[in-house]
């Protein structure tokens, strides 16, 4: 599939989805290279990300992320890995589908809920209740939504994600969806 098609591949969802273990995955599948939002930030800012929130705050985190959105624009052909809270931003969604095609992983809360807390320092998780993280994620659940594609991540390793995503991005690259009757783009789905 490699050159087949010239546009970014974006991967959306929550904490705990993995997006940065699928989207490694599938760099090297696709023969493409691989792009970490997250890392654009900590070699701008040359700190970690908990400490970017804990000494400037989410306000400035998230200013950044716009920084990282307007760079992405310059990219092409990659797999680009989001932050979670990357979508969230107002009028994001449609930055990011504008320069390729997005795929949300998804899943159930309660899955992605565990592996995030396995997964290191989340500072939108730090000092949370599970019942907090559970309507954060409700809250984003909207953005991600906006996503060309879905692919559950839920009862499957990174490999099998790679797999289902990189399936859904050649169907839709020989069957693109008409834009009569899918306006929003996001009507493809693997779940």
């Amino acid at each position: 599939m490699a050159g087949e098609m010239a546009d970014n591949v974006i991967l959306v969802g929550f904490m705990g989805a993995g997006k940065s273990s699928v989207g490694r995955i599938l760099a090297t599948r696709l023969g493409r290279c691989f792009v970490e939002t997250d890392d654009m930030i900590t070699a701008t800012e040359g700190r970690p990300i908990p400490e970017i929130f804990a000494e400037k705050g989410e306000a400035h985190f998230r200013a950044l992320e716009d920084e990282a959105v307007r760079l992405l624009a310059l990219k092409r052909g990659d797999v680009i890995a989001t932050g979670g809270g990357l979508p969230c931003g107002a009028g994001r969604a449609e930055a990011l589908r504008a320069i390729g095609t997005v795929v949300w992983l998804s899943g159930d809360f309660g899955a992605l809920y565990e592996r995030a807390l396995r997964g290191g320092d989340r500072p939108m998780l730090s000092g949370k209740t599970r019942e907090q993280a559970e309507a954060l994620y409700a809250a984003r659940r909207p953005f991600y939504a906006r996503a060309d594609l879905t692919v559950d991540t839920t009862e499957l390793i990174p490999e099998q994600v790679a797999a289902r995503v990189a399936a859904a991005l050649a169907e839709r690259l020989h069957n693109p969806p008409h834009p009569a009757l899918s306006p929003s783009g996001g009507e493809g789905s693997s779940e």
